[in-house]
């Protein structure tokens, strides 16, 4: 990934998502038609990607790659790894103020 996309507010394109991700544009769209992440805009040449959006595409393909899922598997793995944070944030949460 480029140093210069280190801003979450700055909006990219779906070709600058592909050229710093490395992966074709048909890879990028199945992630947003299965809920990876929530882009602005309602085509490929309207749609705006933040930095965040990168950091999670990057992890679905790696997880694609490295255990062989595919793209719906890859979005359930980190959702629910995002509910295991959660949930174990308001464990540490409830044990601080108990």
């Amino acid at each position: 990934m480029n140093d210069d996309i280190l801003d979450d507010h700055e909006t990219l394109t779906l070709e600058d998502v592909c050229q710093n991700c490395n992966l074709d544009q048909d890879v990028v769209l199945t992630y947003v038609q299965e809920g990876l992440i929530d882009v602005s805009g309602h085509n490929a040449g309207t749609m705006r990607f933040s930095h965040s959006h990168i950091v999670r595409i990057q992890k679905a393909n790696r997880l694609e790659r490295d255990l062989r899922l595919n793209p719906a598997g890859s979005v359930l793995v980190l959702e629910l790894i995002a509910q295991i944070d959660d949930l174990k944030n308001q464990l540490k949460y409830f044990k601080r103020h108990n």
